[in-house]
């Protein structure tokens, strides 16, 4: 680590003792800056970041983390947070709820002269509904409006279930409109 320090003196001055106890305490502190350094441009790109590095960058993206996550799981979690901020386009949105809620499991229609992009989510992926508008108004354009929305039972699929499966089931006339039916419609 002397070296580090004495190669910038010039011979003369190097022959010295005092610098040669210089070079020694400033031998370490020059290691640790380019240390420093190295760890700093390694942080600068989420493939080789750290640990640190990741969870300062998972907070500059407002991504909620535990400090008990996984490394890799973490550098997955910003990677695809990262990934997901593309141009906003309605088939990119389709093809993103395709893999997010499956392709049977939403109804995407987007009305072009009124500004309106409306999805409509089956009730088994209803959880999902606050994470497709926080998600989604973040890409879509300001002026569009985003409505996302719960295909409810109506009384025409209700109105093929039995009284009995109701009964047994123990459901109230507020919560059949957002129970998933598929299993009982199936019978």
């Amino acid at each position: 680590m002397t070296e580090r320090y004495m190669q910038y003196l010039p011979a003369t001055v190097s022959e010295y003792t005092e610098f040669q106890r210089l070079g020694e305490i400033e031998g370490v502190i020059l290691e640790e800056e380019t240390q420093a350094k190295t760890q700093l441009e390694a942080d600068q790109w989420i493939q080789t970041a750290s640990r640190a590095g990741l969870l300062r960058r998972a907070d500059m993206m407002g991504i909620a983390v535990s400090e008990s996550d996984d490394t890799e799981w973490l550098r997955e979690t910003i990677l695809s947070y990262w990934n997901s901020h593309r141009p906003y386009t309605y088939f990119m949105l389709c093809d993103w709820l395709d893999g997010f809620c499956g392709a049977e499991n939403y109804r995407a229609k987007l009305a072009y002269d009124a500004y309106r992009l409306t999805i409509v989510l089956e009730l088994n992926q209803k959880e999902k509904k606050e994470q497709i508008l926080r998600h989604w108004r973040l890409l879509i354009p300001a002026n569009i409006v985003l409505e996302v929305q719960l295909n409810t039972n109506t009384y025409g699929k209700v109105g093929q279930l039995r009284h009995r499966t109701l009964q047994e089931n123990q459901w109230t006339y507020g919560e059949i409109p957002f129970v998933d039916l598929r299993e009982y419609l199936a019978e």
